[in-house]
Parts: structure tokens; C-alpha cells; sequence
């Protein structure tokens, strides 16, 4: 009876850091996953969010009007339709700001008053014109790349960043073309 308690007795103390050593194998794989979904949450949001400020620009940019307060929407200046498409999509996209926004004329006779002046290249259309709005975004993992320091499994991105490009595509409504 005395050896039974003796042979116990090493044997816990032979043990006991067993324990310590499993907890925190197993906290670090649970942190990890935690995060990890935390940082896959966030790009699915940035993914969603971007695609809805891309299709409320859209919707917008279908009807012909422009932010512009004198109604030259056809102009080079600073409102015209292009720009306004473009701030649409920068006012929507909320805490995800995109790295690139592109306006382009896909079919229609996209006319050159439709243009967004000397700056740029985009074409926002004319009337029935058939016209892409893409926003690209780069998303940078907050833990999961800080743990895996830049060797994560990226999509287009480098260095451990996701890119994504959003965009909708539409038709113009057969708004009335600017006077000349």
C-alpha cells in the first residue's frame, strides 16, 4: 500500500508541467484561428462594402446627372460626371478605400464630352452607352500576416496582401446629350 502511494507521488511530480506545456500549444492554435478568422472577416467586408459603393455609383451614373450644381455634367470641370462617379464610389466605400477607380466606356459611341477632362482617361458615356465601374483594393492581413511575416498565401497581391478588383457594369438611360 505504502509503495502504491509512493509510485503515485513520483508520478505526479514527474508530470506536472505537462499541463502548462498543453495549454499553451493549445492556446496559441486557438488565438491563431481566432485571428485568423477576425482577418478573413474583415476582407470579406472590405470585398462586400466596395462592391456596394461601386454599385450605388452606378445607379447613380445610369441617369445622366452629376454632382455639379450648374448642371455641367458634360464638362471638364471638377463635377462633371466622371468625377462624380468617381467620389461616389470614395464616399461609399465607408473605412475600405480603394487603391484604383476606373471609369470606362465598354460599347456605345462614347462620346468625347463624356470624358473626364485633361487629367484623366476614363469615359463615363453618353446617352445608352454601355459603361464599367471597377474599384481595386489591397487588403493587408492585421494578424495573421504579422504572424506569418509576409510568407501568406496571396491572390495577386505580394508581400502577404490580397488584392481584389470589384466592378458592375451597366447601360446608360437614354438621357438627353448636352447641347452644344
Amino acid at each position: 500500500m505504502v509503495r502504491r502511494w509512493i509510485s503515485r507521488t513520483r508520478q505526479k511530480r514527474n508530470d506536472s508541467g505537462q499541463t502548462l506545456v498543453e495549454s499553451a500549444i493549445c492556446f496559441t492554435v486557438f488565438f491563431v484561428l481566432i485571428f485568423g478568422i477576425m482577418d478573413f472577416g474583415f476582407l470579406f467586408y472590405a470585398k462586400v462594402t466596395l462592391q456596394n459603393a461601386v454599385r450605388t455609383a452606378a445607379r447613380y451614373a445610369i441617369t445622366g446627372n452629376c454632382s455639379d450644381p450648374m448642371g455641367n455634367c458634360f464638362t471638364g470641370g471638377s463635377m462633371n460626371r466622371y468625377n462624380t462617379i468617381v467620389q461616389t464610389v470614395q464616399t461609399y466605400s465607408f473605412a475600405v478605400p480603394p487603391t484604383a477607380i476606373r471609369v470606362t466606356c465598354i460599347s456605345g459611341s462614347c462620346p468625347s464630352y463624356s470624358n473626364c477632362g485633361q487629367n484623366c482617361t476614363g469615359n463615363a458615356g453618353g446617352p445608352s452607352d454601355t459603361i464599367m465601374i471597377a474599384a481595386d483594393y489591397t487588403f493587408n492581413p492585421i494578424f495573421i500576416g504579422s504572424i506569418m511575416q509576409g510568407k501568406w498565401v496571396s491572390g495577386n497581391g505580394s508581400n502577404g496582401s490580397y488584392m481584389f478588383t470589384v466592378s458592375a457594369t451597366f447601360k446608360n438611360e437614354p438621357f438627353p446629350p448636352p447641347s452644344s
